[in-house]
């Protein structure tokens, strides 16, 4: 038995295949599903009570989707993939990456599939000022919140699901499905998308899988030290 925020629930079999419905249902149980989609829903009432929509609100969610590829390939590469370095006599090691490496030791393992919850805890609200800051009203910050809480969401729910047991059945998702495998078993270098893998296309980093070595370092990233 799995335990989430407060309530013991059953996670879908180890073995064999499972439904999407019992997967929905143990993901919706844990706490980060919970709190995304709570603060997506008050940023969606907030964007809809303050009105004033624009072709801009358009071009932002274009946009945010358009880039989404290159923000986790970015992501994935330069934070977690992250190797323990000395940095002025201290070891730099964020515990993001630390987790992240913990997830390919055991890619299983929920605790290291999802957002580690105090990350996402601060990247939430600092996400918000930013874009406060950056947007030229507060109604288009209010719009790339809900787009940015949007595409959280879903890469939350994409890659618990491709971690789970649960069989691809659409093309789509067959094809998310296999790279992000790939990633984990194949070659750590390569294929770093989870949603979309365009900016892997674009990168040079979506090889054919029969061109690439085997990795001997696809659990542990090259970094023995582990969470």
């Amino acid at each position: 038995m799995d335990v989430a925020t407060g309530n013991e629930v059953q996670r879908p079999s180890t073995s064999g295949s499972t439904t999407l419905a019992e997967e929905w249902r143990f993901f919706w149980s844990h706490k980060n599903a919970k709190v995304i989609a709570g603060f997506l829903a008050g940023v969606l009432l907030l964007r809809f009570a303050l009105g004033g929509w624009s072709w801009w609100d358009l071009v932002v969610v274009a946009g945010f989707i358009a880039a989404e590829p290159f923000i986790e390939w970015l992501v994935h590469v330069f934070i977690l993939h992250w190797k323990p370095k000395e940095v002025f006599g201290r070891k730099l090691d964020p515990v993001v990456a630390r987790k992240h490496r913990a997830h390919h030791k055991d890619p299983r393992r929920t605790d290291w599939i999802f957002i580690p919850f105090p990350f996402l805890m601060r990247v939430i609200p600092v996400s918000a000022v930013l874009y406060l800051l950056v947007m030229p009203t507060v109604r288009l910050a209010v719009t790339t919140m809900a787009t940015g809480l949007s595409i959280l969401f879903t890469y939350e729910w994409t890659h618990y699901l491709i971690h789970s047991r649960y069989q691809p059945r659409s093309r789509v998702y067959r094809f998310i499905w296999r790279a992000h495998r790939l990633h984990h078993f194949k070659n750590e270098k390569y294929w770093f998308g989870v949603t979309m893998h365009a900016g892997d296309f674009v990168l040079g980093t979506f090889p054919d899988k029969d061109e690439v070595e085997t990795s001997p370092t696809c659990k542990t990233l090259g970094v023995a030290e582990q969470v």
